[in-house]
């Protein structure tokens, strides 16, 4: 059964045409890609999977029990420790708790690299952390609550190399486990290398691909980001 499904979704501002006729399906354990530059509409289409937002047309069939959404804008209390902050986020989104030694345990299981990166950041202010770390850590406590949809906005930009690699990380590991996450970027490689598959988001419509080579024939592009430019210039 999908997991969700959206079938000629529109979407209108102010009569400005967002997104036009937008068909996605996702399946448990699915990590999908929604690639787009910005300004394209890759937070509006969460913004209405997840309710913030209505669309102007077309169906939405979502199964999830327990979606869960990690916007672009994270701004932690500066004064709270991250562990503190796990607690707030847990406690918001996870019908049982699971314990910042618990949420460890997990990581360990996933990477020790993971749990021992994830233990140190949470022992630090917020005020203290770079963005890389609150976003990063932010990532990896929603990827924690056992919810079945995770929708991630750009969760990798501005971040640098090592907290990208943990994000992705846990990411797969999360998928691993029955979750289906939803990640948005303007980063081609790193959604081909790390996605099921994903759509390009451009000009109001979404084109599916299952891989790269897709990608670049569907553009006669020699390389991602060739492909990239020439899905906004088409």
């Amino acid at each position: 059964m999908r997991l969700l499904t959206l079938t000629e979704l529109s979407f209108s501002y102010q009569k400005r045409l967002l997104l036009h006729k937008i068909n996605i399906d996702l399946s448990p354990g699915e990590a999908v890609g929604i690639l787009g530059c910005n300004g394209a509409g890759k937070t509006t289409l969460f913004d209405i999977i997840s309710g913030l937002r209505h669309p102007t047309g077309g169906v939405i069939c979502n199964n999830a029990r327990h979606p869960t959404y990690l916007t672009q804008i994270l701004t932690p209390p500066p004064q709270l420790r991250m562990g503190e902050v796990y607690k707030l986020i847990t406690l918001l989104n996870m019908p049982t708790l699971l314990s910042i030694d618990q949420a460890i345990v997990r990581l360990d299981g996933w990477s020790p690299a993971l749990g021992r990166r994830f233990s140190e950041i949470a022992q630090k202010k917020a005020s203290k952390c770079s963005y890389g770390e609150v976003r990063s850590f932010i990532s990896l406590t929603l990827l924690l609550t056992g919810s079945d949809l995770i929708m991630l906005d750009e969760p990798t930009a501005g971040v640098d190399p090592e907290f990208r690699h943990y994000i992705w990380l846990g990411i797969k590991s999360a998928c691993r486990e029955g979750a289906s996450v939803m990640i948005s970027s303007h980063y081609t490689q790193e959604i081909v290398d790390n996605c099921t598959r994903f759509y390009m988001l451009a000009h109001q419509q979404l084109q599916a691909f299952d891989n790269a080579d897709q990608l670049l024939a569907r553009y006669q592009a020699n390389s991602l980001d060739e492909a990239f430019i020439k899905a906004l210039a088409v």
